[in-house]
């Protein structure tokens, strides 16, 4: 129970018994300013895999896989200067098909997009002019199985690449430096099978992984990868009424 302020119980001893509720609605959270999304585009594209990034000259690609009844074929986009009156409703198709993984990153006027099909073959095709023309697929690797859930990648600000990959329980790691790619590695942390992934480059790679703990229980965990897998396995969120303890070192 909360006690009446002095004002309220000022209020309450007036003559008149008509309450009157002053209400001020502030668009905050935690302080922080919340941002009001405008929707620039309505298309009739299926909702699945899909990715974007942003060259540096501004423009927009984005890349997107379609459904399993369409053969999961691999389609992107340039748009050029997004706002609201462009033309997000062109895709081109890549010839490539059973993808079941995609992820895109860019950095300056290179754009690599990746992605992971049914013959495990990890893939990448990159471009040097904002995403304005592409190269030939590149086969980098292979995943263990077909059973993953998520793929991600990101740049350095030096030009290195690193995409990771969720292979079941497991977390591969693959690093593009001096411009050779790097023998993929794994991590040593135990979990339940994973979900996705999501990575961004900040003195470090600091990454978010879903999934579930050995206990079955769901779990959105950070990561941050550098010369070694760091001692950082955080647990950030776990559902109310679940049980468990953090897994780390």
């Amino acid at each position: 129970m909360r006690d009446l302020t002095s004002t309220l119980l000022t209020a309450q001893k007036e003559a008149s018994r008509t309450p009157f509720v002053k209400v001020e609605a502030k668009n905050r959270i935690a302080g922080v300013v919340r941002l009001d999304w405008s929707r620039f585009y309505d298309g009739s594209e299926d909702d699945y895999f899909h990715t974007l990034t942003m060259p540096g000259d501004g423009s927009i690609i984005r890349v997107r896989v379609t459904l399993p009844s369409d053969a999961r074929k691999l389609y992107w986009q340039r748009v050029a200067d997004p706002g609201p009156s462009s033309d997000f409703s062109g895709w081109t198709y890549t010839g490539q098909y059973n993808c079941i993984a995609v992820a895109a990153a860019s950095l300056g006027s290179e754009v690599s997009i990746f992605w992971i099909n049914s013959s495990k073959e990890v893939r990448r095709i990159k471009s040097t002019d904002y995403g304005a023309s592409w190269g030939s697929p590149e086969l980098i690797d292979y995943s263990a199985t077909t059973a993953f859930n998520g793929l991600a990648a990101t740049y350095k600000p030096n030009g290195d690449l690193a995409i990771f990959f969720a292979d079941q329980a497991t977390l591969y790691v693959k690093k593009h430096i001096g411009g050779n790619w790097q023998a993929k590695s794994a991590w040593d942390k135990t979990t339940g099978n994973l979900s996705s992934v999501a990575v961004v480059y900040d003195d470090d790679w600091n990454i978010l992984v879903t999934g579930t703990d050995t206990a079955g229980d769901y779990r959105l965990w950070s990561l941050i990868y550098g010369r070694w897998w760091r001692c950082c396995f955080r647990h950030l969120v776990r559902p109310e009424g679940t049980s468990g303890s953090p897994l780390g070192w």
